[in-house]
């Protein structure tokens, strides 16, 4: 059993920073709370309907998990403030005030419960109900999955999902949210079948308009995809010059609930795999995105404007792609790594990034308040990931990922993201560390600073001292979006953190 009272949950080592320019859903990341992560793969599933970042500042949370026999279990309950946690700022606004009065301080109430039995030797089926409930939002969940060896190459696996919603939900007919209750359901189903030199992999998944998991992740819905992967290997010789390589092949379709195709791709690649870690792959995508208005605002009517600008109610576009990647150990303290994709056609969504990259499409030029317009682009993304361990107790990381989209109707940059991070960590002894790590983004002029010492003399026992600073440099203020000259502190933070771990046998 794992119990946490009014926890501080601040994180010792930070998100690494991402692209998010340009993104129609939300962007997955990991969890990294020690108290979530013990035993995080009982409640891990196929469609991720229990995501533990969902809990974000709980009051108390308590965790129960366990085998008995070929039964596996876990429980878990959060009473969650984070909903009701509203800023001063937002408390003082009198405009504001009125509609978030009796969201104030109240808190979100979130149940799991995972079962899994195993059955035969590497067989299992189970069970995972999830609960949320705050105010105007309340969701349940119920989730049947399962994983059968058929053979010694080929594994099986599938997930079926039922929800239940009573929230607010977007209506484009009627261009608002109206609180109504939604049934929802997600499936998904998987074969993987491996050789000594052959890899096949089919996955279908879907989830309905309605469906909603509010303690798991969910990207997308009113969806279906049906994708296909396949990889050849040639035998691996250990020795040789050309250690090893092969060829992959992947090849996806999704399509929505009324049948209609909302994008397909299918690529291939070669890659070769050399002494000193050294490995070179090479290859060529192509597909098509087409895109409905009612997935970004209003449908359009005889008298109502739509979410597009112009005439069409939907968009679509085709594409072809080239990349490339290429990675080595150039001696014993350095290894480089670099990536490449280039598209032509690719779609700008028009959501504009931020004061520096404003909406570029031509009806955004003509009438900056126009409704979206988007549009094909030339695609550039380049990432570049070195590390240099000079000796056994220095390692220096350096990681830089640029993206890039000029369309093609406007000729005009619709955005250019560049980031930068630097990760530097000195290990004293094996239980005493240093860390220091340096995040920059172009879009927002962001300079992050993250400063931490640790110790940690075995599992469950730490502790921290740590300093965190956040800047910009000639940026935009991100309350007034002002233009601020030189560098301006938007926040810095210092915490100490410590844990101990009471041992006792029975």
């Amino acid at each position: 059993m794992d119990f946490a009272y009014n926890p501080d949950f601040a994180q010792v080592e930070a998100d690494a920073p991402v692209i998010t320019t340009n993104q129609r859903f939300p962007i997955f990341f990991e969890e990294k709370r020690p108290f979530f992560l013990e035993r995080i793969d009982i409640f891990r599933t196929e469609m991720n309907v229990v995501n533990t970042r969902s809990i974000v500042d709980p009051d108390y949370a308590v965790k129960l998990t366990g085998k008995r026999g070929k039964n596996t279990f876990g429980v878990m309950l959060a009473s969650d403030n984070a909903p009701g946690n509203y800023s001063e700022e937002e408390r003082n606004d009198i405009s504001l005030r009125p509609s978030i009065e009796r969201f104030l301080d109240k808190n979100a109430y979130i149940g799991v419960l995972r079962l899994k039995r195993d059955v035969g030797k590497e067989n299992n089926i189970g069970l995972v109900a999830t609960s949320y409930h705050f105010i105007e939002k309340h969701n349940n969940l119920l989730a049947l999955d399962g994983r059968f060896r058929i053979n010694e190459q080929t594994v099986a696996n599938f997930m079926l999902t039922g929800t239940h919603s009573r929230r607010y939900f977007y209506s484009p007919d009627e261009d608002r949210r109206i609180y109504r209750t939604g049934n929802g359901f997600g499936y998904l189903a998987s074969i993987q079948r491996n050789t000594r030199n052959i890899t096949n992999n089919l996955w279908v998944f879907g989830r309905t308009q309605d469906y909603r998991a509010d303690v798991g992740f969910t990207r997308r819905v009113n969806t279906n995809s049906i994708e296909n992967f396949n990889k050849f290997r040639a035998t691996e010789k250990p020795k040789a010059t050309l250690i090893n390589w092969g060829v992959n092949n992947f090849n996806m379709l999704h399509f929505d609930w009324k049948g209609r195709i909302q994008d397909y791709s299918t690529g291939a690649w070669l890659f070769f795999n050399f002494p000193r870690e050294t490995y070179i792959e090479a290859g060529l995508e192509q597909g098509y995105n087409r895109i409905f208005e009612e997935e970004f605002g209003a449908r359009r009517t005889l008298t109502r404007q739509g979410a597009f600008a112009g005439n069409d109610n939907e968009r679509s576009t085709t594409y072809q792609g080239i990349f490339a990647t290429v990675s080595s150990r150039i001696n014993k303290q350095l290894f480089v790594n670099f990536e490449t994709f280039y598209a032509n056609n690719l779609f700008d969504f028009d959501f504009g990034a931020g004061p520096k990259f404003p909406r570029v499409s031509r009806a955004a030029l003509a009438n900056p308040n126009a409704p979206k317009d988007p549009g094909s682009g030339n695609y550039l993304r380049l990432e570049l990931n070195t590390t240099y361990q000079p000796t056994d107790a220095l390692r220096f990381a350096l990681s830089y990922n640029r993206a890039r989209l000029i369309r093609n109707d406007t000729d005009l940059t619709a955005f250019d993201s560049n980031l930068v991070s630097l990760r530097t960590t000195y290990q004293f002894t094996r239980n005493l560390f240093a860390r220091a790590r340096l995040d920059y983004d172009s879009i927002y002029s962001s300079i992050k600073g993250q400063y931490l010492f640790g110790w940690t003399p075995n599992p469950g026992t730490a502790f921290y001292v740590g300093y965190n600073d956040d800047m910009r440099y000639n940026g935009f203020n991100p309350y007034n979006v002002n233009y601020e000259r030189g560098f301006q502190r938007d926040g810095r933070a210092f915490f100490i953190k410590m844990s101990y771990l009471f041992r006792k046998s029975f």
